[in-house]
């Protein structure tokens, strides 16, 4: 390990359920020591609210006799929370909360009425907010001391209350300054959190480019001592998506980095993936502009059962604590540790305890690491368009909508690259691009035969089962996604012309679906894989996709006649 690490503060983050499961926290704390990152993260939006009730709005006796369930909701997750921080600070790593803000018990409602309008919408500019927040965290600090502090998306869209998401209509939320409201929110943290020497750090969660800068200003606006945390690409984890134009250009806010290295887009843990190149050459742009800290993501909230943990993706979180000392080491060296750590399949539940396996072959080293590296081309020309997002958290997807919704609005590249939409619109010239990609992803996936023989690599059993389910899995998975886009993009052809022709082309590309879902199903169906390998592979989607787009071509114009044949 390097004797003065590039970056000073690296952090392991558990995102999803496995926070509440004491096997996996001790799991992540062994491996927070052996790669020498300096804290955890446990990031649940409610977390907070999950221990503290707050006892100023609930009493004890209110509490117990009004609220009997939650009482004892908070009770167990106090005890869980006391006993996990102490195994955790007592390990010598810090230890942080990340949540959303505004969060609330819906308790909080019956016993203040007049936050919800007649509408039916909770308003978020009550003063009763800043009240109730700065209350909740003074609390919350006082009786867990040994939190090094609290880590917030600030009124994202993800949050129960947001002028963001707004639905109530008073006269006062018609007025409302934005930034106003964000400084109001950062600032009720803020104040009990620095009372108690405590951090607070601040998540870039910006749906667009002006939103990012808001925040950055709203928290220099509170204090120069909060941290932003800003996420390696602006708005989300894609790999494909240029650099975060926000790091750097924070003042004098020190800036911590975030990574995903599960991968939500890429392959989920199922399929194996290598993002250690790009985060190699980002850490090293971004610690050029003053970043001093990284977060690195292991699972995600809304998967059970799956993680870095059990995954050939455990290399990236190894890769990501390496480079997060030394930016310009060498990538083979993670590599190496990788294979020495042992390799996890995703194919088992992340609960059950797998026993890693160390290869034997002099041939593994080579050929895993052009599997990750390759995965990586596959996956980039597959569930990506021209660098634009094409899937649903990995999914295929099961409706047309969805394709260019993500593709142009949703996850729109073009606030962070200007006009990038127009390259995946569909014109002739367009089409033959995005197909001569998706062509090359199939040919690539392919390939991999040529490289992996699982039985020659010195693993075991359990290894050579998900090696060989891989070889089964990646050719029909980026055949789907080949099919999906040719058939997204005639049918959006279809729908701005109105033409017979178009519609009839778009409905042609129908045929092969159902073969492709059954070629699916013979990989993934009935073998007891994980939940989450038929949450990636799921050949229903594949059929529910081909039948919406049957409905929506029905709609199609067509000329004088006024009926589809």
């Amino acid at each position: 390990m390097k004797q003065n690490p590039d970056y000073k503060d690296r952090l392991l983050e558990i995102h999803g359920t496995n926070m509440w499961n004491g096997y996996h926290v001790q799991r992540a704390i062994e491996f927070a020591k052996k790669f020498d990152l300096t804290g955890i993260i446990f990031h649940c939006n409610d977390i907070i609210d999950r221990a503290i009730k707050p006892d100023k709005y609930f009493s004890p006796n209110v509490s117990l006799l009004s609220y009997n369930n939650r009482d004892g909701d908070t009770k167990n997750y106090k005890y869980y929370l006391h006993n996990i921080i102490d195994k955790i600070t007592d390990a010598g790593l810090e230890f942080y909360v990340e949540v959303k803000e505004i969060y609330y018990p819906h308790e909080i409602l019956s016993e203040f009425p007049h936050l919800r309008h007649e509408n039916g919408a909770v308003c978020p500019t009550d003063p009763f907010w800043w009240e109730f927040l700065e209350e909740k965290i003074r609390e919350f600090v006082e009786r867990f001391p040994k939190v090094s502090g609290v880590i917030v998306s600030a009124g994202t869209r993800e949050s129960m209350v947001s002028l963001a998401a707004n639905k109530c209509t008073c006269e006062r939320c018609r007025g409302y300054d934005m930034e106003r409201w964000y400084r109001e929110l950062i600032g009720a943290m803020f104040r009990p959190l620095d009372a108690a020497g405590k951090k607070l750090i601040v998540r870039d969660f910006s749906y667009t480019a002006d939103h990012q800068y808001a925040m950055v200003d709203a928290a220099r606006d509170v204090s120069e001592k909060i941290i932003m945390a800003l996420k390696k690409v602006p708005h989300d984890y894609y790999p494909t998506f240029p650099d975060n134009p926000t790091v750097g250009n924070c003042g004098g806010l020190t800036q911590w980095i975030e990574y995903d290295t599960w991968g939500q887009y890429f392959g989920l843990g199922i399929l194996p993936c290598s993002v250690a190149e790009d985060m190699q050459g980002r850490m090293q742009r971004y610690l050029a502009k003053g970043a001093s800290g990284v977060m690195l993501r292991t699972d995600w909230e809304r998967l059970l059962m799956g993680s870095t943990f059990n995954s050939f993706n455990l290399f990236n979180l190894i890769a990501g604590a390496m480079l997060s000392q030394d930016v310009n080491m060498n990538l083979d060296e993670a590599y190496q540790a990788w294979l020495k750590f042992g390799l996890l399949s995703p194919l088992e539940y992340d609960a059950c305890p797998q026993q890693p396996c160390v290869p034997t072959s002099p041939q593994a080293l080579p050929v895993l690491r052009e599997l990750m590296q390759r995965s990586w081309k596959i996956l980039e020309k597959s569930i990506y368009v021209r660098g634009h997002v094409f899937n649903r958290n990995a999914q295929m997807f099961d409706r047309y909508f969805l394709t260019y919704f993500i593709m142009t609005v949703q996850h729109t590249r073009d606030h962070w690259d200007k006009g990038a939409s127009q390259k995946v619109q569909p014109t002739d010239e367009n089409i033959a691009i995005m197909m001569r990609e998706k062509d090359e992803a199939v040919e690539l996936a392919k390939s991999l035969r040529e490289l992996v023989h699982p039985e020659e690599l010195g693993v075991n059993a359990d290894i050579q089962r998900y090696l060989n389910f891989v070889l089964d899995v990646y050719v029909v998975y980026t055949e789907i996604f080949r099919q999906q886009l040719l058939t997204a993009a005639l049918t959006k052809r279809a729908e701005e012309s109105g033409s017979e022709e178009d519609r009839k082309r778009a409905q042609e590309t129908l045929a092969p679906y159902e073969q492709l879902a059954q070629r699916l199903d013979l990989v993934v169906r009935g073998k007891g894989y994980s939940n989450n390998v038929e949450y990636v592979m799921d050949g229903d989607r594949v059929r529910r996709f081909a039948a919406d787009v049957e409905n929506v071509l029905a709609q199609v114009c067509v000329p004088k006649g006024g009926k589809t044949e």
